[in-house]
């Protein structure tokens, strides 16, 4: 690779890293009522509604569970799915607290630097419905989903398509061109997946 062409790449590799969403990991420990054993864990994702904690043990969909979050405190929340190696849990919360607790991971998000070892961008899964489309000047093209987050994802696709160009990734889902890959381009989605539907079958 010449030295140009290898500047121009560490240049956009910086330019994404720093329009990456990163998200605070926080460790932590749960535990079943009256069950008084702490199981270990560390958030994958969260807001003020939903948590997807990383755990040896999975709980029962349906459990009440107890969550003790390092710089968070303790919650109460409902197991709403179950997924390889973790669990997402729905947050029992009044409206009031919900929105102090939206306030304070905003801040945390902020103030804590990305690149720290307990940080890195929106965990990545692989769907189980790869094959899928995009839409960009009102074409419909094929394309498969080589990887996604809650943030963006990875297209294999014999079309070149340009960074900056807006493009609809299956139904509804829009998104931006931020770079081209080997094997396609990766994409910037206008809004985060919601975390409640994020998991190995979701569909754009």
């Amino acid at each position: 690779m010449r030295r140009s062409d290898l500047r121009l790449k560490q240049e956009e590799e910086e330019r994404l890293a720093a329009e990456t969403v990163a998200e605070p990991r926080f460790d932590g420990r749960f535990f079943l009522p009256p069950d008084q054993r702490r199981y270990p864990c560390r958030t994958i994702d969260m807001s003020s509604e939903i948590v997807a904690l990383r755990s040896d043990f999975r709980p029962t969909v349906g459990d009440k569970v107890t969550l003790d979050l390092d710089r968070w405190g303790c919650f109460e929340g409902s197991v709403i799915r179950r997924f390889d190696g973790g669990f997402t849990l729905d947050l029992e919360l009044s409206d009031r607290p919900r929105a102090h607790v939206a306030m304070q991971f905003a801040w945390l998000t902020r103030h804590f630097a990305p690149n720290g070892a307990q940080y890195r961008s929106h965990e990545r899964l692989r769907p189980k419905q790869r094959f899928t489309t995009f839409t960009v000047a009102q074409v419909i093209l094929p394309c498969e989903i080589l990887d996604l987050s809650r943030s963006g994802a990875s297209l294999r696709t014999e079309v070149r398509v340009p960074p900056g160009e807006k493009v609809t990734i299956g139904k509804r889902t829009q998104a931006e061109v931020i770079r081209q890959t080997e094997d396609g381009f990766a994409v910037r989605f206008r809004r985060l997946l919601p975390l409640e539907i994020f998991d190995e079958d979701i569909e754009l």
